[in-house]
């Protein structure tokens, strides 16, 4: 029986993520080899493309960069394996975590704003 190792929230963001090319990816119901080969439950998920065809993509709040389901051969694979997307598809790739999801804006100093606020109302 396979089970999925990873289902609780990861505890950090890795340096590296996978992304799926749509345009690539031979469809969600055909293949599913990376949803086989992740060990995150439900990170790997079928949504249609923009041609309604269903397709695999990645969850990056779930993704931990281990890279199992990259294309076997390519070279942003973290490790040499012998599954994982099709070579003819080579759909996933691995890429920087800052490149694909923007850092979250820091909140503001509220001690610099209240302080400021109290000697305006003064």
């Amino acid at each position: 029986m396979w089970t999925k190792l990873m289902n609780r929230p990861r505890k950090k963001p890795p340096k590296k993520i996978a992304i799926i090319d749509p345009e690539r990816c031979f469809g969600a119901f055909a293949c599913s080899i990376c949803q086989a080969a992740c060990p995150v439950e439900d990170c790997i998920i079928e949504e249609p493309d923009v041609y309604g065809r269903m397709v695999c993509a990645v969850r990056v709040d779930k993704c931990i960069g281990c890279g199992l389901c990259v294309t076997v051969g390519n070279p942003t694979a973290p490790q040499p394996r012998d599954f994982g997307c099709p070579p003819d598809y080579d759909a996933i790739d691995m890429e920087a975590f800052e490149d694909v999801v923007p850092p979250e804006p820091q909140p503001e100093a509220k001690a610099s704003g209240e302080s400021g606020e109290g000697a305006a109302a003064s």
